[in-house]
């Protein structure tokens, strides 16, 4: 089976005294200064030496008022990298493919498919993939370096093959080695985040997964070490309303549709991010993120069409996170937190007033994803293969997708 692998690369750019960004609601885990190189370049050149690499798209996103200089501070790095087939996708390019939109009726659509926000920055380089015909999608992070030459030959590995229960594999995630060259999440946590330690329930699957065969079906998934075949990317999209955790939500999202995505042991990266944004503000995103995906679940049981996905299928991670009990836990957690933390101020707001909104935004949101998820494969059908698009975003040649139709199914991919 011949697959057209594309590496997506999402990167993030803020201003020169700006550490983080909050934009319109949105909190990314570490933004780079637009006056500094950050972890870019290092990413790109781990990935010189890997054999078999076609196109690399990278996503600039960026805080409000610098997209053009953090555009033009991507094509800057690039142009140091000649010897590679590398497309970048900025405003311009994403003004091109809204366009699209308003000539297909979809206009209303354009914030799910954008540089904004995690789920949508992922829609975005999907939507790019499908322009460039690609068949399957490799997410990486800027902050990652590849170790091994035969990473695409790894990423792809197990793609279209039959499982013993005659499933179709169309979507895998690997893993991440830190720099003391362990996968596994710190358990060394303060007394006040006693009820907010993800890391010993997710140790827990980790440990079980790496000491198994080699793909299984996964609880977890990594945006950042992450393999989408069209026959998945184009039925699913990401959900761009969730703050972070999208790549969880997405495999959460695919069983809701019929479809898993499995765990690959020996695909893994090593992560090296940098100092992130406050602790405040990402447990505020978090509780955000986790009271959506509560309620999301909750609704989904209303829909007649979609298979149900429930806490105890996701043990020991991340089930007992997607319980209701998680409302009780964050208010407590915001309590001790504002005891025993630097940032007290910050999360006596959060325990007082940002745990009443994220319920009211999850109870607000949580059907939006499934009325975008509906037009979804038309938007991809739309920009399959397209040639037109692909010269506007600057690279004429057109991968054609040579495996589109070896599950039968591929009802949203069409050649124009």
């Amino acid at each position: 089976m011949n697959l057209n692998p594309v590496v997506v690369i999402p990167t993030y750019w803020c201003g020169r005294r700006s550490t983080y960004s909050v934009n319109r609601g949105v909190v990314y885990d570490h933004m780079t200064p637009i006056d500094q190189t950050g972890e870019l370049p290092r990413c790109l050149d781990s990935l010189r030496k890997v054999v078999g690499l076609d196109r690399v798209v990278l996503l600039v996103a960026s805080e409000p008022g610098v997209e053009n200089q953090a555009y033009e501070r991507v094509r800057g790095i690039v142009d140091h990298f000649y010897d590679m087939n590398i497309n970048v996708i900025g405003e311009p390019e994403m003004r091109i493919i809204h366009r699209r939109f308003e000539q297909m009726g979809m206009g209303e659509y354009k914030e799910a498919v954008c540089l904004t926000g995690y789920g949508a920055i992922r829609n975005m380089g999907l939507l790019v993939a499908s322009i460039f015909g690609h068949d399957t999608v490799i997410f990486i992070d800027d902050d990652e370096i590849i170790a091994n030459s035969d990473f695409l030959e790894r990423a792809v590995y197990g793609i279209a093959m039959k499982t013993p229960s005659g499933q179709i594999i169309t979507a895998k995630t690997g893993y991440f080695y830190d720099s003391y060259d362990s996968p596994k999440a710190n358990e060394d946590l303060p007394w006040y985040d006693r009820f907010w330690n993800k890391s010993a329930d997710f140790n827990d699957y980790i440990d079980g997964v790496l000491r198994g065969p080699r793909l299984t079906r996964s609880n977890v998934c990594s945006g950042g070490c992450m393999v989408l075949h069209a026959d998945a990317y184009g039925r699913v999209a990401f959900d761009p309303w969730i703050a972070r955790g999208e790549d969880l939500d997405y495999l959460i999202s695919s069983r809701m549709y019929g479809n898993d995505i499995w765990f690959d042991n020996q695909l893994s990266l090593r992560h090296l991010p940098p100092r992130g944004s406050q602790k405040s503000t990402r447990f505020e995103q978090d509780v955000y993120r986790w009271f959506y995906e509560v309620r999301k679940i909750e609704f989904a049981k209303t829909q007649i069409d979609l298979m149900q996905v429930t806490p105890n299928t996701l043990e020991p991670y991340p089930g007992p996170w997607l319980e209701p009990s998680i409302r009780r836990r964050a208010r407590v957690t915001s309590v001790l937190r504002a005891i025993g933390h630097q940032e007290h101020g910050d999360y006596w707001r959060i325990g007082t007033k940002a745990i009443k909104e994220a319920g009211q935004f999850a109870r607000d949101n949580c059907s939006n994803y499934f009325e975008f998820q509906h037009q979804w494969p038309e938007l991809v059908r739309s920009v399959w293969s397209n040639s037109p698009l692909a010269t506007q975003l600057g690279n004429e040649r057109v991968v054609q997708n040579t495996s589109a139709g070896f599950t039968g199914r591929f009802s949203a991919i069409k050649s124009e």
